[in-house]
């Protein structure tokens, strides 16, 4: 995992890199091929010493002080107004380090080579318009640049967001795939130990039914989707489970229509459903469960409907239904209704999903 970030990381430093030579080299041709553009209206290829050794060293210098100095410091920051004046302060910098390499380097430089220009040029350093002329050549640089910064960063802290929302939701619906395995096993567990107690033949049976429960959990419930039928007949092996236990006290109608062929469904969804309406529609005395699941083009629709007695306990904390629910909300966001009905006598759960 860690080298993963590292590599994405790194990657990410390589665009960057990519981009900014990119940039300056735009920047550079620009200066060589405009130096005499204005007076002669010719794309000479030139580069003076004045542009090679003073502009485009001093513009590089600014730039790179204001992408990781100026604005860690203050823009990222929120300080604005900080980052106003002291942007302000870097292109004073600017125009006066121009203005003392060109009087220190540059004009001795032409005395020798190009006199002509020499004799032409003020010898004084303090030269006001100069120093703010040179300040003000390396403002669009400045500005281009924060500009690329910060749509390289914004890009970036919205990817990060999105991996973050994706594995927050990854983590999220593994944890109620966790939770649904004990929940269900301890409920599976307790239909096995009343058969046990009463020496029926029929554990066995049971104990068959619970490993291919526990075989599609392990091997195939991992899976972001699987194929509904597979689902249905995981559901199918709990209620054979169920009718077991109860034998000729529950009566039970369970069927499925439509093309279940080749649909794909997030597994473990239906099955508390299911659960809930055995739970808590029969206790000691008889009870009924009626369950019909039908598939009509890409649109499910299962309703679940179980007896209340009146006699139920109601203790628990309804994990079921509430991780049901959550599930619903992160996988199928928009694309679902379920509704929960309880009469004095009956309790029904009515889902209808977009496949």
């Amino acid at each position: 995992m860690q080298l993963a970030v590292m590599n994405v990381k790194l990657r990410s430093n390589w665009q960057l890199v990519i981009i900014h030579l990119l940039f300056w080299l735009v920047y550079v041709l620009y200066q060589a091929v405009s130096y005499n553009w204005e007076n002669t209206d010719s794309l000479d290829f030139v580069l003076p010493p004045q542009v090679l050794v003073v502009s485009i060293p001093v513009t590089i210098i600014a730039a790179y002080l204001n992408l990781y100095v100026l604005l860690p410091l203050f823009y990222y920051r929120r300080q604005y107004i900080r980052y106003a004046f002291a942007i302000l302060l870097l292109l004073l910098l600017s125009g006066l380090s121009m203005r003392y390499l060109t009087h220190t380097y540059i004009l001795p430089w032409e005395k020798l080579h190009n006199p002509v220009r020499y004799a032409q040029e003020n010898k004084h350093f303090w030269i006001p318009v100069r120093i703010l002329r040179m300040a003000l050549q390396t403002y669009p640089v400045i500005a281009f640049t924060t500009l690329l910064q910060l749509m390289y960063r914004a890009f970036h802290q919205e990817k990060d967001l999105r991996e973050l929302e994706k594995e927050k939701y990854s983590a999220e619906i593994a944890f109620l795939k966790a939770q649904i395995n004990p929940h269900f096993f301890f409920n599976t567990l307790n239909s096995l130990y009343a058969l046990t107690l009463k020496g029926s033949d029929l554990a066995s049976k049971v104990v068959l039914h619970l490993s291919q429960l526990m075989r599609y959990m392990i091997y195939d419930a991992g899976a972001d989707k699987v194929l509904l039928k597979h689902d249905i007949d995981h559901i199918g092996n709990y209620i054979k489970i169920e009718q077991m236990r109860f034998a000729d006290r529950l009566d039970l109608s369970f069927n499925y229509s439509g093309d279940i062929e080749h649909k794909m469904i997030a597994p473990l969804l239906l099955l508390p459903l299911v659960e809930n309406a055995f739970k808590h529609g029969i206790e000691e005395d008889a009870g009924w469960v009626t369950i019909h699941l039908k598939v009509t083009g890409n649109r499910l629709f299962l309703k679940v409907e179980n007896s209340y007695p009146k006699n139920i306990k109601t203790s628990g904390n309804g994990l079921g239904l509430r991780n049901v629910k959550r599930r619903l909300e992160l996988i199928y966001p928009g694309q679902y209704q379920l509704q929960l009905n309880r009469t004095e006598e009956s309790f029904e759960a009515d889902l209808k999903i977009n496949l």
